[in-house]
């Protein structure tokens, strides 16, 4: 059981930094030159707040660009399996609780 989650948790994990890279690489640079302010780094919801600010601007354009599509798949991935660990670990304290 402690494989299985230590493999989901690091699954969760790569996926994790696969969107940081994307929102680092291509978020702040979108919104930079639709004329709008990204947010600090140093900020803690500074992914979330930037994808909010490009997809209100790509909303406005009437188009998505592929990296918004890219970095909302990572982060529910990256999510999904960050539930599936807990709910793995769940069911192993109550199977070991029997």
């Amino acid at each position: 059981m402690d494989t299985l989650l230590i493999s989901l948790f690091a699954v969760a994990g790569v996926f994790g930094i696969a969107a940081s890279f994307v929102w680092a690489l291509r978020i702040p640079r979108y919104i930079e030159s639709h004329g709008e302010r990204p947010v600090c780094v140093l900020w803690n919801g500074a992914g979330l707040r930037d994808y909010k600010t490009a997809r209100r601007i790509a909303k406005r354009l009437g188009r998505k660009p592929r990296f918004l599509v890219w970095y909302e798949r990572l982060v529910i991935a990256s999510w999904a399996f960050v539930l599936a660990a807990l709910f793995a670990m769940l069911i192993g304290e109550i199977a070991g609780s029997r």
